[in-house]
């Protein structure tokens, strides 16, 4: 859970076949695919080609350009509607088209809403699975967003602050976003003085920023190595004094330093008051974080020990300790530490403990997993394969998943399936607005 990230599109490293450039090709939408892409087919110097066009609806007709090719598909650039969908709305940004950080902000609400929760009931249909019961989409609202990564570059005009642009490590320099929390917005202009002030001209950064229950903790994380020099100390603890952050981190994730700590960043999960390490990841907001919780107790019944896979800060289990019985497993060292350390404090390690262990790697086997009534398993965008597979091997009564990923989760979905569980409910939760992306939580049962 320690490691998903905003999901913004960023330039593959493998870099794709370039386009031959062309003329401008004229095309109508036939439909548009799970990644919010619409796809249209087209002659292209003699070849029938698939093409691929970011912000449209199906029936729309555009003028597009070739960007790479990518087998049998092409990207394309959109370069003007000639004839929009009557449905089309207008975007609630002024950076959407750009910002690669939101994709579907022109679709009608009750369309954008019914393909969020059509796309993981999708992904298990191709793997021959349906859900006993499907729960309505749980919504997250405009300006709730409380985790950030926002990308930084010094150049000769100052410092662009934002989101990386659609396929590209361009960075939009961010004016507005209707999606974060207002507090996070307000945070870009100070961040943009802060880094003029501590980046070399031409260098670049990234700042994860976490909205806590006691404010700000922020991450910046330099693109190449540099000195922590007096300089750069005075100006981060003078940035977190004019801003009120609550810590402010500097280097790697693994290796962030604590410069600045006005108070100790918090989260509270239930009688466990957790201290995240820098960069941490949280939920994206609140609300789906709630939503996902009360699912977790809701669907786990009578079941007493209950082992949370990937568990990251125990977001998802520690608010049902002292009543039951928890074990956070996760792989990331500082996570771990910081569930320890939350534990000890609350006097309840006794009840709850945490475990290193890199899940992908080295999942708990069946013979392990016998020992609890319950498993949660949140694991990141890639999916959970080899712990899927103990878990199809194991008689735990109760399997509980949550997913980033419709297509991961369905092929960890078929395994359990094959194994002798049942998927009895499954949530589709919209804690990514306006992208393509879909949470989810379900319920497995023996």
């Amino acid at each position: 859970m320690a490691r998903r990230r905003q999901p913004v599109a960023r330039t593959p490293r493998r870099a794709a076949a370039a386009a031959a450039p062309s003329a401008p090709i004229t095309v109508t939408v036939d439909a548009v695919g799970p990644g919010g892409t619409g796809r249209a087919s087209a002659d292209v110097d003699g070849t029938p080609r698939t093409l691929s066009i970011p912000y449209v609806l199906a029936g729309e007709t555009v003028e597009v350009r070739a960007l790479r090719s990518r087998g049998e598909r092409l990207d394309t650039e959109l370069v003007r509607i000639l004839a929009p969908a009557p449905q089309r709305q207008p975007p609630a940004c002024r950076h959407f088209g750009a910002c690669g950080g939101c994709a579907v902000q022109h679709w009608p609400d009750d369309a954008y809403a019914a393909w969020k929760a059509e796309a993981p009931v999708s992904a298990l249909r191709h793997r021959g699975i349906t859900a006993q019961q499907v729960l309505p989409l749980v919504r997250t609202g405009p300006a709730t967003r409380r985790r950030a990564d926002i990308a930084l570059r010094r150049t000769a005009d100052g410092v662009r602050a934002g989101f990386a642009r659609r396929a590209s490590h361009d960075i939009v320099d961010l004016a507005e976003c209707p999606v974060l929390m207002p507090a996070l917005v307000a945070l870009v202009p100070p961040l943009r003085t802060l880094l003029a002030a501590v980046l070399p001209r031409a260098a670049a950064a990234e700042a994860v920023v976490n909205w806590t229950d006691t404010g700000a903790d922020v991450l910046l994380v330099p693109e190449d190595r540099l000195p922590l020099d007096l300089d750069r100390r005075m100006a981060l603890a003078a940035f977190a004094e004019a801003t009120d952050a609550a810590r402010v981190a500097w280097g790697g994730r693994r290796s962030a330093e604590v410069v600045a700590a006005r108070r100790a960043p918090r989260l509270r999960l239930g009688a466990v008051d957790i201290e995240p390490p820098p960069g941490a990841f949280l939920q994206a907001s609140l609300a789906s974080e709630a939503a996902l919780q009360e699912a977790v107790r809701d669907w786990l019944g009578p079941a007493m020990r209950v082992v949370d896979l990937y568990g990251g800060v125990g977001t998802l289990s520690l608010g049902l300790v002292p009543q039951r019985r928890v074990t956070v497993v996760e792989g990331d060292r500082a996570a771990v530490a910081a569930v320890e350390a939350g534990l000890r404090k609350a006097a309840l390690s006794g009840v709850a403990a945490a475990q290193m262990r890199d899940l992908a790697r080295d999942p708990l086997p069946a013979e392990e997993l016998n020992a609890f009534d319950a498993a949660v398993f949140d694991p990141p965008r890639a999916g959970a394969a080899a712990q899927a597979a103990e878990l199809a091997r194991s008689g735990v009564p109760t399997v509980i998943a949550v997913s980033c990923d419709p297509v991961s989760f369905a092929r960890d979905a078929q395994m359990l399936v094959g194994g002798g569980y049942r998927l009895e409910r499954l949530m589709p939760v919209d804690q990514f607005l306006w992208s393509p992306h879909v949470e989810l939580a379900a319920l497995f049962r023996r």
